[in-house]
């Protein structure tokens, strides 16, 4: 399982947008010449880009070669490879993508003051419970740590916002996350990643496996990687 994540911070005032747009697909390219913000559009380019170069350098795909369907409810996957599953998130300034051979997803939100009309549809009336016994500062960290929790099961299952995340109840101890619906336990593995100041960040599998590698660019760095590598007929698979 590789975990990609770039800042973005300088992209918009540094960046010729046709520098890194050419190395996507040209169904991509339209979705993304529709955002009317261009920070917009630079999230989906980007986060578009994270996962192919992952595929790229750690699969042994070649670009041209990588084609994506969707699912029912918009959840995208590999045409040809449908067995690596993949999932982008972003906040604030950065924008994350993981690959993986089993289900997965990923989500990432940059912590701010928890909005009461949001908690609604987020916890669930125990939780909400539990955070209102907290200082402001615990319950905003509390309420995203739950918030991606619950993000990162629905991202990996692919059912989005057919599935309620009030409905979802988390818990935790010693260490371990688990997750019930409607009293009944759900099988998932999850992770609260760490890696971010000032971000929650959880990534959720369906398998027990959760051997990862996890990698923080610039966007700098991140360009640098990316330009020419995409486009070389020869790509193969290397070390992380």
């Amino acid at each position: 399982m590789y975990i990609y994540c770039v800042q973005i911070n300088q992209a918009l005032d540094e960046t010729p947008f046709q520098e890194i747009i050419r190395y996507i697909s040209p169904e991509k390219k339209v979705k993304i010449q529709r955002f009317r913000k261009p920070i917009d559009a630079m999230r989906s380019l980007l986060g578009d880009l994270i996962i192919r170069y992952i595929l790229c350098k750690h699969y042994g795909f070649h670009n041209d070669e990588i084609q994506y369907g969707y699912l029912e409810f918009g959840k995208p996957y590999l045409v040809q490879h449908p067995n690596i599953h993949f999932n982008i998130s972003h906040s604030g300034d950065w924008i994350v993508g993981v690959v993986s051979n089993d289900l997965v997803g990923i989500d990432i939100e940059k912590v701010t003051h928890m909005k009461e009309n949001l908690s609604s549809m987020v916890l669930t009336d125990n939780e909400n419970k539990k955070l209102q016994a907290l200082n402001e500062s615990e319950r905003n960290l509390s309420f995203f740590e739950l918030w991606t929790l619950k993000e990162s099961y629905v991202k990996s299952t692919g059912s989005g916002l057919s599935e309620g995340l009030h409905t979802l109840e988390i818990s935790m101890n010693n260490g371990i996350i688990r997750m019930k619906k409607n009293e009944q336990p759900i099988h998932a593995y999850f992770e609260i990643l760490d890696s971010i100041e000032g971000y929650k960040f959880s990534l959720c599998s369906l398998s027990q496996s959760m051997d990862r590698k996890i990698k923080l660019f610039s966007y700098h760095e991140f360009k640098e990687e990316i330009i020419g590598f995409l486009e070389t007929s020869s790509i193969r698979s290397s070390k992380f």
